[in-house]
């Protein structure tokens, strides 16, 4: 509850510089109460610092490098035959002696057995892991443009609170000096003061307190999301960004969102890239998106499943050597060793109606990955007509505030002044007027911020897209 008290009318004041005087007191302070005061020295987090944060931490991508590391190693494994096997008996050793000498069909046999791969089976077990540890490459480009939208979007509404929270300040501070130069109109009995006046000033006040309670709220919350992509909370001494722009802002003109920041390191003006989207037909160009590709390069998986699956139809050989040492009879009669070569075939032709099926299924499985990545193409294409629109239409309402109502709210508020203070107009007039100045600005600081979740999202889609072919290139 507010702590003012409604002071009794008094007469009035006969003396007329007494209201030149108080005119030219309400001027100073209205014409001076939009103007921000200089922040106190802390340490932000600027956009740039907190996806470069983000992405040093990322759990995913560190998992992707090991990843990656593991399917070059199976690739490398995949290329090798199976161990050769070797083998050592005693054949055919009499139990009625248990003497290696005694029968001529008893030796002591050493062999070495090698299977062969099943066709080129071997060859594309190594090219589809090769290709899964280019997938890990690519999903981690898809991660590290993820992690930069999610990171610029909670970042904007961490940074919209804060700012909300200094044009609330601002109104405050409106309607505390309107509360101010009132009570002594009417205390002073100038013009036609009254107490509702000053009611309706202190009701105003009031009415912050819920709007404060939900910019803090916003702020709270949007800083306990940006906390999660470090790790750690972030630190209470953190804070946010009240302004990037070099320009100064003045009372009707407040600072705006840094746009270009956004585009972080792709090198690329913001006027460059809305001609890379407006110049791009989004069906054809994202079709090389990291999430499209990683698509494409399953379906190229899935290829190298049915590879194998058809390789599963050929006979698998195997190749095997022996030598049978003989000890001489005990008559002192020699015995010949012997040598034995052997070759095996499974054939695999009995169960053909089971690997049929087993072709038939991987070549479906890739089928069905062929039309996720038109379907995923679609989406990400209709995605970017839609944002387009969306940031063309923000654009055209940017410059309607900035070229119109901006200006025209503050001459409505200075009229109203003006009317007010020489007792041709209604306190109610003037506050409103005033607060609709403030509303304004809070209205521009949305379209602003709107802008910017736009362009992080038209960012994610086109910024990997325009690096594919810079790459290329």
């Amino acid at each position: 509850m507010s702590n003012y008290s409604v002071p009794k009318k008094v007469n009035e004041c006969a003396d007329r510089p007494c209201k030149a005087s108080a005119l030219f007191a309400l001027i100073f302070v209205l014409s001076s109460f939009l103007m921000a005061n200089k922040p106190v020295v802390a340490q932000t987090l600027s956009l740039e610092q907190a996806l470069q944060l983000a992405i040093q931490y990322d759990p995913l991508l560190k998992g992707n490098a090991h990843r990656k590391d593991r399917f070059n190693a199976e690739a490398d494994a995949s290329s090798y035959w199976a161990n050769p096997q070797v083998s050592a008996s005693v054949q055919n050793l009499p139990t009625d002696g248990f003497a290696f000498d005694q029968e001529p069909m008893t030796q002591f046999k050493v062999g070495l057995k090698q299977q062969l791969p099943r066709g080129d089976e071997n060859l594309y077990s190594q090219q589809k892991y090769q290709v899964m540890a280019d997938q890990m490459s690519v999903e981690s480009q898809a991660r590290k443009a993820w992690l930069k939208r999610e990171v610029t979007l909670t970042w904007l509404d961490w940074v919209y609170a804060t700012r909300r929270i200094g044009l609330l300040d601002k109104e405050k501070s409106l309607l505390t000096q309107l509360l101010d130069f009132t009570d002594s109109r009417y205390s002073q009995g100038v013009g036609a003061a009254a107490q509702q006046d000053i009611l309706q000033v202190r009701l105003a006040l009031l009415s912050l307190d819920d709007k404060y309670v939900q910019a803090y709220q916003q702020k709270n919350e949007a800083r306990s999301a940006l906390s999660k992509w470090f790790g750690a909370p972030l630190d209470d001494s953190v804070s946010a960004p009240l302004a990037q722009s070099t320009q100064e802002s003045t009372p009707s003109y407040p600072k705006r969102i840094e746009l270009d920041a956004i585009l972080n390191d792709s090198k690329l003006s913001l006027s460059s890239f809305l001609t890379v989207i407006e110049n791009s037909e989004p069906f054809s160009i994202l079709q090389h998106h990291p999430e499209a590709m990683l698509l494409q390069i399953q379906t190229q998986i899935e290829a190298q499943n049915v590879n194998i699956a058809r390789e599963q139809t050929k006979s698998q050989w195997a190749f095997e050597a022996s030598y049978g040492y003989r000890q001489d009879a005990q008559n002192g009669a020699s015995r010949a060793d012997f040598v034995s070569l052997g070759v095996q075939v499974d054939l695999p032709f009995f169960n053909k109606s089971r690997q049929d099926a087993s072709i038939a299924a991987a070549a479906s499985k890739m089928s069905a990955s062929e039309t996720d990545f038109r379907l995923k193409v679609n989406e990400l294409a209709a995605n970017a007509e839609v944002l387009k629109s969306r940031l063309s239409a923000l654009s055209e309402r940017k410059a309607l505030y900035e070229t119109a109502l901006i200006g025209e709210t503050q001459q409505l508020s200075e009229a109203e002044l003006t009317a007010y203070t020489t007792d041709t107009g209604d306190i109610s007039d003037v506050v409103n007027a005033n607060l609709k100045q403030v509303q304004v600005q809070d209205d521009l600081l949305k379209i602003d911020i709107e802008r910017a979740r736009t362009l992080a999202s038209l960012t994610y889609l086109y910024l990997p897209t325009h690096a594919h072919f810079s790459n290329k290139e």
